[in-house]
């Protein structure tokens, strides 16, 4: 698992992003190439307030950005767990 590292995430199509840290469950960091980012990614959130999962939770669209490559991964998240799985759009 890599290091910690901050996602933009976007809730029902806001303007701007709330920045969460999250580790992904892979081997290597993520490419800095668009077309090389994988389709799909999964993770945790670390620091995530409960506040702010409920957030998360109650949202109908939920979409984050994961790196400067500024690709775009429609997500899932479980509550309980506090994982995601996301899917590139």
């Amino acid at each position: 698992m890599l290091a910690p590292q901050t996602i933009s995430v976007y809730l029902n199509n806001a303007l701007k992003p709330i920045s969460q840290d999250a580790e992904l469950d892979c081997e290597t960091a993520l490419p800095d190439v668009i077309r090389e980012m994988p389709d799909d990614v999964a993770g945790h959130f670390t620091s995530l307030d409960d506040v702010t999962a409920h957030e998360i939770e109650a949202a109908s669209k939920r979409v984050m950005i994961l790196n400067a490559t500024r690709v775009l991964y429609t997500f899932t998240y479980d509550p309980a767990a506090r994982t995601f799985s996301a899917h590139k759009r």
